[in-house]
């Protein structure tokens, strides 16, 4: 073979293989760009800082799309996460559950596919969690996993899965502030709350608590405050208090 065709091979193989690499997937960093282009695009509010562990970003997402939704882990170090009225799918779920740093995320008024929060125990890192307007149907927070930062769950004018069924997974240790607020929590879960070995905080605004809710209940041993908001009698409310004086009482 001479010297002239085995150049040609050379330069045809360079060339082939520059142009598969550029007909390939993009980069992360091109893709990076698109994600960040597409927020901005959309009119997302999308705040990004310069930090020593370096690019962080915050994102607020309001009616995202299927496209959006899945362009969501190509973004900078992830820190803090809104949704505002999205239709989640297990793919935009499962782009989600690489959010390693992620340590707030708020869902407003989202659909969870086939009732599936599992994905949420893989965001190791969250701190901070709050469900407005979300049914929970055929899904439970039971599924969280231990997630060994969160520290504040707040449920806002939900509709929970088996009339008012809220358990969270005993592992959960970090778990001390539970806030819920015009949401529905039955009798058999409100004990359980309340007399949660690790919760030190819990306020309740509904309704339909009772004072039967306090009558068959006994704080947990970290139980700091418990607040319930005017649905009980003043009779009911002093008679805990009396029973468990450790524990700072508001009705």
């Amino acid at each position: 073979m001479s010297l002239f065709l085995i150049r040609m091979m050379v330069i045809c193989a360079i060339v082939g293989w520059g142009q598969a690499a550029l007909a390939g997937d993009p980069s992360p960093f091109d893709r990076q760009q698109e994600a960040i282009s597409l927020m901005r695009v959309r009119g997302h509010d999308l705040r990004m800082w310069q930090s020593i562990s370096g690019v962080s970003c915050e994102l607020e997402l309001f009616d995202p799309g299927p496209e959006e939704l899945a362009a969501v882990a190509y973004l900078p170090r992830m820190i803090e996460l809104e949704i505002h009225g999205a239709k989640l799918t297990q793919e935009s779920i499962r782009q989600m559950g690489k959010l390693a740093h992620l340590t707030r995320l708020s869902l407003d008024d989202c659909q969870f596919p086939d009732g599936n929060l599992a994905f949420l125990k893989h965001l190791t890192a969250l701190e901070r969690l709050y469900f407005q307007r979300c049914k929970f149907e055929g899904a439970s927070l039971s599924e969280l996993g231990s997630l060994d930062r969160l520290y504040y769950v707040r449920i806002s004018d939900c509709v929970l899965e088996d009339s008012g069924n809220l358990v969270f997974p005993p592992e959960m240790e970090r778990l001390t502030r539970l806030y819920v607020y015009d949401t529905f929590v039955n009798q058999w879960s409100f004990q359980q709350l309340v007399g949660s070995s690790y919760l030190t905080s819990l306020k309740f605004q509904d309704a339909k608590i009772t004072d039967e809710y306090l009558r068959h209940t006994a704080p947990g041993e970290n139980l700091e405050r418990l607040r319930v908001y005017h649905q009980i009698s003043h009779a009911a409310g002093e008679r805990f208090k009396q029973n468990f004086p450790q524990v700072r009482f508001y009705y």
